[in-house]
């Protein structure tokens, strides 16, 4: 691992092989590492670079909670500084979003995109959910009364152990803050700016992003196909490697061929 400093964050990076620019962009909870499988695909034909992005891996929190917004610029920062002008973005699930992000409003740096079980569709409330945030909030704010004295965020915790999602509870301080964020963000209307060739692919069985989520992406997006990967969960590229990798080198061949004629 590499490191750069970016804004005043020290950034850990992957970067291996040579030829067009790919970056990997991990999902909320991973990091550089967690993209390896792929990575190792790519750098035979490809410059790679894979970041763990503020707050994950080796690099730095980031200062205050951050949104997609302030990450996908963190992103693009560190490109800059590192000399790419222009590179192929492949994000799963949180990473997706920030390749959503500067594909609609970065054009001139993302040459192609492909997006894994992608994060940024903002789920409809079920009445399941609805009733599940209206209590975590209530209580939230019950345990914030000064009666309950220094036992009120032991009490906090407790309620997020049994309320909040596997990340939400593995995450504290800013990433809790961030992570709260950046789920609330639909970024729904950015996806008709994207004009670069664009691959989905989307486990099946995926119950964190359903496929829902990337057939409404294809549709929105205008220049996208979509592959649903069998028998995959959310973490497609993982459950079934071999293929996501065949499928990802096909697409990238084909885009950076192109623009090389």
């Amino acid at each position: 691992m590499a490191t750069i400093v970016v804004g005043g964050l020290t950034l850990s990076y992957v970067d291996e092989g040579a030829g067009s620019v790919v970056v990997l962009l991990h999902g909320w909870g991973g990091r550089a590492a967690s993209m390896a499988p792929l990575a190792n695909a790519l750098r035979e034909r490809f410059r790679v670079l894979a970041f763990d992005l503020p707050g994950f891996g080796e690099t730095s929190l980031p200062p205050e909670p951050w949104g997609t917004l302030e990450y996908a610029s963190f992103v693009a920062a560190a490109l800059a500084g590192l000399g790419v002008q222009r590179a192929s973005f492949i994000g799963h699930s949180f990473g997706g979003r920030l390749g959503i992000w500067l594909a609609a409003n970065t054009p001139e740096l993302v040459q192609s995109l492909v997006l894994i079980d992608s994060a940024g569709v903002k789920p409809l409330p079920t009445l399941k959910r609805r009733l599940r945030t209206a209590v975590f909030k209530t209580a939230k704010a019950l345990l914030r009364l000064r009666i309950l004295g220094r036992a009120g965020p032991a009490l906090q915790e407790r309620l997020a152990a049994k309320l909040g999602s596997a990340d939400y509870r593995a995450a504290t301080g800013v990433m809790r803050a961030s992570m709260v964020k950046t789920v609330n963000e639909d970024l729904t209307h950015l996806l008709p700016r994207i004009g670069v060739p664009t691959l989905l692919l989307w486990g099946e069985k995926d119950e964190d992003t359903p496929v829902a989520d990337g057939e409404k992406m294809a549709g929105l997006i205008g220049d996208a196909v979509l592959i649903r990967v069998a028998g995959a969960g959310h973490f497609s590229y993982l459950d079934n490697p071999a293929y996501v990798q065949s499928v990802v080198i096909a697409f990238l061949d084909g885009v950076l061929g192109e623009a090389r004629r």
